[in-house]
């Protein structure tokens, strides 16, 4: 009966694990990315701005323009994260909110670099969302790929 519930609730995938059985974690994973696909509802870019190819014009007392590349775009799922929200050093005029963006799982993609950003262009249900640009914190996922995990900050200031 156990088994016959896990087979339906999986979508017809027999996925029995047993202490006798080796775990084939990549037919595992290929299944839990469709689940969790499910959730993805707002529009993401991915991009880097390249900072590390500005130079420094001593006549403008400047940074000059970099070249920004977008690294990926498509559907994600975007959450704030419960008790991560600081106090800027501007007075108190607004916080840095923690959000957690999970993007679909891809090979193709690099390593995604603190410094680099995700730009909300579909919040999804929440229009606030939307045109939010969040600096990454951290992306380091886990060897079970379901999907990538990006922890991210983002000024939430309010105007007064």
């Amino acid at each position: 009966m156990a088994m016959e519930w896990l087979t339906h609730t999986l979508g017809g995938t027999n996925m029995a694990i047993s202490s006798t059985t080796p775990i084939d974690f990549a037919k595992i994973a290929a299944e839990m990315r469709t689940i969790v696909a499910r959730w993805y509802n707002a529009t993401v870019q991915i991009v880097d701005p390249n900072l590390r190819e500005q130079t420094w014009n001593m006549a403008t007392n400047s940074y000059g323009a970099s070249t920004e590349t977008i690294v990926w775009s498509g559907k994600a799922r975007i959450q704030p994260i419960r008790g991560e929200s600081l106090p800027d050093l501007n007075v108190m005029q607004g916080a840095i909110q923690g959000f957690r963006v999970q993007v679909p799982y891809d090979a193709n993609l690099s390593l995604i670099r603190k410094g680099m950003q995700v730009r909300i262009t579909d919040g999804g249900e929440d229009v606030v969302l939307s045109n939010l640009i969040l600096l990454v914190r951290s992306a380091v996922n886990s060897s079970y790929g379901w999907n990538r995990t990006i922890e991210c900050d983002a000024d939430v200031k309010s105007v007064a």
